[in-house]
């Protein structure tokens, strides 16, 4: 459709429901209001494990009661309980795995050499061993590994990520990481099939060597219970088990045996045929034990019908409402721990604008299709509760069209402006081109989805999704994350244009067409090893590199450098970013010390890093 038939179709449906926001410094003032509050030292920073979180809950479900909504839960409640696990979790001894050969003979596997995986299930499992190759269904490349073949109280040997990796094709977008990689859709397939456990192994692309071939840490994957009983081992436990029993399949006219895992998918890339089949006389056991304290979160979701024949299509409007309450996990004012964090931009200024969005809804004209609104708890602990959601839908999942989410967008600076997910459905550019002609904003069309907040489990789930953002601060996941310093104008600037995307979706005579889009990022440059974690999403303004996280044991960590750094200089060159620091140092070796000069608080000091092998 073209944009003139859009920006048409705006005109029609939004007419009614800019009377409420006609008012423009009534609507800051309102909107002000919510965001303050939500930010308030009342709600405690809004911790999943605070008093505020519960008040801020109840000043949510006000508004959805207020404006007429009708409860989301099948039962008639407003809340979808699920459990986040505090802290850290300790491994109990209970934790094992083991394998049984044709003989009765069991052979019990050194913990060393596996990792349980909390992602999957706190309890136990044991069957028959079955290949399951990368446990993909595929319907676009023909290649379905589960086709033709009984998991169910089977124990899965399953490989990471997906064939044709490295290499330039068609076929699973060539070196490009698409949604048959994610561990949810992995997991989702598995648990589908009624697999009874899950032996998980690095792909030998990633890993292709022993010094590289590293295990998940327990929480890798998050903490959110998949109802798999998961371990993580390293790729000379299967190459064992392939030994004692190949692999056969068909060359041609004849058979052959794969006996390592680098020969199953070596074979695999050639063929682009599954290999999935049991493995012969092999049986295995696997206990996975967590000890973990843990609380109740609540998604709390308000529903809006719509009206005419498009009313059983859902579209979801959400954003998370937790915080990271006191610091600690998560933050990054290690040393402020104890302290609130009040979490205006991340994430009081999204909740206000669901609720913005509710007001205007109700005051315009009904929509043709039902409108959930969802704000999730649990975000900062890894997408729990988004991701809950989408394992546990209220409303169909093949009957929702879209999903909004609001993340952020209280830091408006010069009307610029991330519109993410744009190419996740092929309408969403022409309602984007549309929505953008009627606002200020500068627009940064991104065609993939930013993978950090709730609506990645939708675009998992194949279900276009866009989500706005104005860029983080300094003062991000830190006790400065205050009232005083959130733009309200340029959040309601943000509400405007927001709303406008939302009628354009729900304005489409038919359901917007999902499209998958990877991230446009191919093989990573082979570059000696630093060992540590950029803060990617830092505030463009400030000079350097900001460290996220160091790598235990690695170059940058006996160098001495720390979370918090900020990178300033390499051997007396300045750099301002990522590219920046591997064209510094991708002609150099292994070995070679390297001369980085970093920021620590207020005060420059001059670290020497002895570069370790590329990975």
């Amino acid at each position: 459709m073209r944009r003139s038939v859009f920006a048409l179709l705006f005109v029609t449906t939004l007419c009614a429901a800019n009377l409420f926001a006609a008012d423009r410094e009534t609507t800051i003032k309102r909107v002000g209001a919510d965001i303050k509050y939500l930010a308030s030292d009342e709600l405690e920073g809004r911790g999943v494990e605070t008093n505020g979180i519960h008040k801020a809950a109840d000043f949510i479900l006000s508004e959805y009661k207020k404006y007429g909504l009708k409860p989301g839960m099948p039962d008639g409640t407003w809340k979808q309980t699920f459990k986040v696990n505090l802290g850290q979790s300790r491994i109990s001894s209970e934790t094992k795995l083991g394998f049984t050969d044709a003989d009765g003979k069991r052979k019990a596997i050194d913990r060393k050499a596996f990792e349980p995986i909390q992602r999957g299930k706190n309890g136990a499992a044991s069957g028959e061993l079955v290949f399951i190759g990368y446990g993909i269904t595929a319907e676009e490349e023909n290649f379905d590994e589960y086709a033709d073949i009984d998991v169910e109280g089977k124990i899965l040997v399953l490989i990471r990520r997906e064939p044709l990796q490295g290499q330039d094709g068609e076929a699973f977008d060539g070196k490009k990481v698409t949604s048959h990689s994610y561990i949810d859709t992995k997991l989702g397939l598995a648990k589908k099939r009624k697999a009874a456990g899950i032996i998980f192994v690095n792909d030998p692309f990633n890993a292709s060597s022993p010094d590289k071939d590293e295990l998940t840490q327990p929480a890798g994957f998050g903490a959110n219970e998949s109802g798999v009983p998961f371990v993580h081992v390293r790729q000379a436990i299967v190459d064992s088990l392939l030994q004692q029993s190949p692999l056969t399949v068909e060359v041609g006219d004849e058979k052959k045996q794969l006996k390592s895992l680098k020969e199953v998918t070596d074979h695999i890339d050639a063929t682009l045929r599954p290999v999935s089949q049991p493995m012969k006389g092999l049986t295995a056991d696997i206990t996975t034990r967590f000890e973990t304290q843990s609380v109740d979160a609540h998604n709390l979701i308000g529903v809006i019908e719509g009206e005419g024949d498009l009313a059983d299509e859902t579209i979801v409007i959400g954003g998370h409402y937790d915080h990271l309450g006191f610091g600690g996990v998560g933050s990054r004012a290690r040393n402020r721990t104890g302290e609130i964090h009040p979490g205006a931009d991340d994430n009081a200024t999204g909740t206000a604008a669901v609720l913005e969005i509710i007001r205007r809804v109700k005051a315009g004209p009904a929509p043709k299709r039902r409108l959930v609104f969802i704000c999730f708890s649990g975000e900062e602990r890894g997408l729990l509760g988004s991701k809950h959601y989408v394992q546990n839908p209220v409303f169909p999942l093949d009957k929702t069209i879209a999903m909004l989410n609001y993340d952020m967008i209280g830091t408006l600076r010069d009307n610029n402006i991330d519109v993410n997910g744009v190419g996740t459905a092929k309408e969403f550019r022409g309602i984007v081109d549309a929505a953008g002609e009627k606002s200020p904003l500068k627009l940064k069309i991104v065609e993939h989805p930013y993978a950090g907040s709730d609506h990645l489990p939708f675009f998992q789930s194949r279900i276009p999704v866009m989500f706005c953002f104005t860029g983080t601060t300094p003062r991000y996941h830190t006790p400065d994350d205050k009232f005083e310093a959130v733009n309200v104008p340029g959040v309601v600037t943000v509400i405007d244009f927001t709303e406008q995307l939302l009628r354009g979706i729900d304005a489409l005579e038919e359901a917007p067409e999902f499209q998958q889009v990877g991230r446009n990022t191919t093989r990573r440059p082979r570059v000696p090893y630093v060992g540590f974690v950029p803060n990617l999403n830092a505030d463009n303004d400030e000079p350097g590199i900001p460290v996220q996280s160091v790598r235990k044991g690695g170059p940058a960590e006996q160098g001495g450098l720390k979370e918090l750094d900020v990178i300033l200089k390499v051997n007396d060159k300045a750099v301002a970013n990522q590219p920046d620091l591997i064209a510094a140092i991708r002609k150099m070796k292994a070995g070679q010390e390297v001369k980085l000069t970093v920021k620590r608080q207020d005060k420059e000091e001059v670290l020497t890093i002895k570069l370790g092998n590329p990975r």
